[in-house]
């Protein structure tokens, strides 16, 4: 089952951005001219810069919590201001002795590094869209419109257990009708949904506003009283018992909780428009003549499937301890059988030997 419940939605916003932000942060006025000019260290003949000692400081905090200020250059320890220096160092006559090797001459690598420059030239133009559009008023302004479409609204808070069948479905639900100590909704679903994600939290999907519902599960939850378990009811998903076990008017999270997830929303569909835009009126011809692909039949093995504890009250299934006794019944009577066949060869060969004997 999808879920769209808010705080779902405010953490679920694409990741890419961080890419973004943080190349926005390399151009940021942190990185003026000024700091190209400070010599901070000397190597042999070298000159190391402050500008250079800062750019190993991002890489070192890149991936980081962005909430975790990169420190400045003064206030590092002397340890960790000479290591820095040494990498700098290294970095620099790598640099040196690569420029003078033939690597340097090389076609692929040429092409590498040109292919290295446009990433960052395009990279640069999109930061430059994106912060002349995405402004903190945009962002304001659509805290306000997502408020106001919240207004009148309830959203539920929603648990299911999802099955493959519906004959699972309704051996589970009439195991928690039983209302017996060990028939917990948040224990069979951890034990038998096949919503892994949900099943870990008892088969909790969080506050749903009715309107992001699957409505096959809204025109039942919102019948639903509290606490109260449906019938089965069939999704795209499977076989969903759900449980609504409140409901509350929707209201919007405070603004500073959601801001960042605002602005990133706002950034994605601003490079959606910029994709778009581009790419919509591109016309696609291909120029050389593509090959078949090749079919391959692929054999598969048959997979022995373990039934589960469902499957095993099915009428005519047995357990898998009942077919070990009936496998130790078998054996226990091949090898009687077996001892006999041996006892009776034994008993003719002895008659056979004593018969000539007395001949």
């Amino acid at each position: 089952m999808r879920r769209s419940s808010r705080k779902k939605n405010s953490t679920k916003i694409f990741v890419a951005i961080t890419a973004v932000a943080a190349l926005v942060f390399v151009a940021s006025n942190h990185f003026l001219k000024n700091a190209n000019k400070i010599v901070v260290a000397k190597v042999n003949d070298t000159q190391i810069f402050k500008s250079e000692i800062e750019r190993k400081l991002r890489n070192v905090f890149d991936g980081q919590n962005q909430e975790i200020k990169i420190p400045e250059v003064e206030n590092l320890p002397k340890e960790v201001i000479e290591i820095l220096i040494k990498e700098v160092y290294l970095d620099k006559k790598l640099t040196e002795e690569a420029k003078k090797s033939q690597l340097a001459k090389s076609n692929d690598i040429k092409d590498r590094i040109a292919e290295a420059q446009d990433k960052i030239l395009r990279q640069a133009y999109v930061d430059s869209l994106l912060k002349q559009e995405i402004t903190d008023q945009k962002v304001s302004e659509k805290y306000v419109e997502l408020s106001n479409e919240l207004a009148g609204k309830k959203e539920y808070l929603i648990f299911h257990i999802v099955t493959k069948t519906k004959d699972e479905a309704e051996k589970i639900l009439k195991i928690l009708k039983s209302k017996k100590p060990s028939a917990k909704f948040s224990e069979l679903a951890k034990k038998y949904s096949i919503d892994q994600d949900s099943a870990e939290n008892g088969g909790e999907l969080g506050y749903i506003i009715e309107d992001n519902m699957i409505k096959e599960i809204s025109d039942i939850a919102v019948t639903l009283k509290k606490d109260e378990i449906s019938n089965p009811i069939q999704t795209k998903f499977g076989w969903h018992l759900v449980k609504v076990s409140d409901v509350r008017e929707a209201k919007a999270l405070p603004f500073e909780s959601v801001k960042d997830n605002i602005r990133d929303q706002l950034t994605q569909d601003k490079l959606n428009e910029i994709n778009a835009k581009i790419t919509k009126d591109a016309k696609i011809q291909i120029l050389i003549e593509l090959k078949e692909p090749a079919v391959e039949k692929v054999v598969e093995a048959p997979v022995e499937v373990a039934p589960s504890q469902v499957e095993l009250e099915k009428e005519g299934t047995t357990s898998p301890a009942e077919n070990a006794e009936k496998s130790e019944e078998v054996s226990a009577e091949a090898a009687a059988k077996s001892a006999e066949k041996v006892e009776k060869e034994s008993d003719e060969k002895s008659q056979q030997k004593a018969a000539k004997h007395k001949k």
